[in-house]
């Protein structure tokens, strides 16, 4: 389905030229420099620095976009990584200095009290914690750490298997894990991890270097650990590190039990013994969903979609497709993993995927679609602080629209039996994913808080927790497998304690969806609301204004299971 040819255009600067070179430093240091003597003499000249120099950082932001989107696209090729290297090191690094400078500027200027709070007044917070967050010494160490991440990717982007007669990704893979036929699914769930182990030992030792660097960031900060560290660093000012170690504990007591009974079910009718990892995917009649063949058919779908939920998302990703703003394939040579990378200067974003041609990626086209709404919808926001939303409110958009979409999943699948058990492996999924997600973040608690161990201790850790949140699954004589499988998570590696937020946000997508099941549009109306706010607020209030509370608590978490169960009882 096409709405509309038109394409996406570049937003008009205010400030700089079309023709600044982004990429030579001295033209961007010269800017920088220009900035610093910006002369302050009300509050209004305070917001006027702000926004020239939001400006600047989405040309730059912008710029890092393109070539982080070439390097996953095309992983294999060493130069797109060196070229997205040499603009972190000499742009991107070199400008910290300067924005921590800036950010200094506005802290100490005698007109910030001029700014009304209302406004400004989380801008101010966040900037405060930016300085006091903020090392010289950790310039050098933040450039290492993203050259040693990236290299995760392209670690990963050449594990491949010869499996049924072709070459195959480890993501390819993972489409005969849903197969009907068990010797299948273990066949190829012992290929998957027999291939990542082959770069065990690769993959430990890059962790260890990135532990290292990040270690040594928090002692520099004057921090005892990085998880602290990171804490502060990620502006979590809504919630502290014990509070989510409370969350852990609400899945452990609450959604496990739940989880533990659907694999009862799921034993008896796949008629098992015992229920092994590579049975959790397989749909227990035995049917594997095929939702689309080519890739014009999955975006035009997925517009459809849109379009019955509200008619600017559907026009908003019509426009991203019309603008070659999507790479959705699965291909050899791309980086694993799916994401929605902000374009700020063109007031959208691009979404990067790898579909394979299963349910599973219906669902990240949806969710990216959420981060792309997301960002189309504080297009026009100037300061650029006010842009960067964090992980709890950025997942929320995006796992929000899996669910506000899932009645009308209709459009991929003709068969109302096919549809009707997307729905169902839907809202399962929604709280099968939260022991993954515990196991995660409590993996990296451990880590960064015991720094002297060994990589041995870092295994039995991980198989502790995973026995710890088991919803039923036997790993009996996997014990080795176990105690590796935190290796093809990649926010371990790349992103570290950016996961937990998909807890948090599945928790929030829950609540709107109910909203939604109960009040219709004045729910979309909210989920708008809250996207258009972008980072103005805090966390909590920004669940406030989508019409939810920002809660993990045992109880919250029991009155979500119970709409989940209920939901699923009217489901066919």
């Amino acid at each position: 389905m096409k709405l509309t040819d038109a394409k996406l255009e570049k937003r008009e600067r205010k400030y700089y030229p079309e023709n600044f070179d982004v990429r030579d430093w001295k033209v961007v240091e010269e800017s920088f420099k220009e900035l610093l003597d910006f002369r302050i003499g009300s509050g209004d000249d305070l917001i006027a620095m702000m926004e020239k120099s939001s400006e600047l950082g989405m040309i730059i932001a912008e710029e890092m976009a393109r070539l982080y989107i070439k390097m996953t696209c095309y992983a294999d090729n060493e130069e797109n990584q060196k070229n997205f290297n040499k603009f972190y090191a000499t742009i991107v690094a070199n400008s910290q200095p300067y924005v921590n400078k800036l950010n200094l500027k506005f802290y100490e200027s005698e007109y910030k009290k001029d700014l009304p709070d209302n406004k400004y007044g989380h801008l101010k917070r966040i900037i405060a914690n930016d300085i006091e967050i903020f090392r010289q010494e950790n310039i050098p160490l933040k450039t290492k750490e993203t050259e040693l991440r990236n290299r995760y990717g392209e670690i990963n982007s050449k594990m491949t298997v010869t499996y049924d007669g072709r070459e195959q990704t480890l993501a390819q893979l993972g489409k005969y894990l849903q197969e009907p036929d068990r010797a299948v699914r273990e066949e190829t769930w012992r290929l998957r991890y027999k291939r990542l182990g082959e770069d065990r030992e690769k993959l430990d030792s890059l962790f260890d270097e990135l532990r290292l660097l990040r270690e040594k960031q928090a002692a520099n900060a004057g921090f005892d650990n990085y998880r602290d560290f990171k804490h502060k660093e990620m502006g979590r000012f809504s919630y502290t590190p014990q509070d989510i170690e409370q969350f852990h504990f609400s899945v452990e007591k609450v959604v496990l039990p739940f989880l533990r009974e659907l694999n009862e079910e799921r034993k008896e009718k796949l008629g098992l013994e015992k229920v092994r990892p590579w049975d959790t995917a397989v749909d227990l009649d035995g049917k594997v969903l095929k939702p689309f063949e080519t890739t014009e058919e999955f975006v035009g779908k997925a517009v459809k979609i849109l379009n019955r939920v509200d008619r600017e998302f559907a026009l908003n990703l019509d426009k991203m497709d019309n603008t070659g703003l999507l790479d959705l394939e699965n291909r050899k040579g791309k980086a694993p993993g799916g994401y929605n990378y902000p374009l700020q200067e063109m007031g959208s974003s691009f979404i990067f995927m790898n579909a394979v041609g299963l349910h599973r990626d219906v669902v990240t086209l949806l969710h990216e679609s959420g981060h792309a709404m997301h960002s189309a919808a504080t297009k026009d926001i100037p300061i650029a602080t006010y842009k960067h939303t964090p992980s709890e409110v950025a997942e929320l958009a995006s796992m929000a629209m899996e669910l506000l979409t899932i009645d009308y999943w209709d459009e991929y699948y003709d068969s109302e039996e096919d549809f009707q058990k997307a729905k169902r492996d839907q809202l399962q999924g929604t709280l099968k994913f939260l022991p993954w997600c515990m196991i995660v973040d409590a993996f990296q608690q451990w880590i960064y808080t015991h720094p002297d161990h060994n990589k041995e201790e870092r295994y039995e850790q991980f198989s502790k927790l995973v026995k710890r949140f088991n919803t039923g699954v036997d790993w009996s004589g996997l014990e080795e497998e176990e105690k590796y499988s935190w290796m093809f998570q990649l926010h371990i590696f790349e992103v570290p304690f950016y996961y937990i937020e998909y807890g948090m946000a599945q928790l929030g997508a829950l609540s709107i969806y109910k909203n939604y099941r109960e009040k219709g549009k004045k729910a979309i109306d909210d989920y708008k609301k809250f996207l258009q706010l972008g980072y103005t607020r805090p966390v909590d209030q920004l669940y406030e204004a989508a019409g939810i509370n920002f809660d993990f608590s045992e109880k919250r978490l029991a009155e979500l299971v119970d709409f989940v169960r209920n939901e699923l009882k009217e489901i066919k």
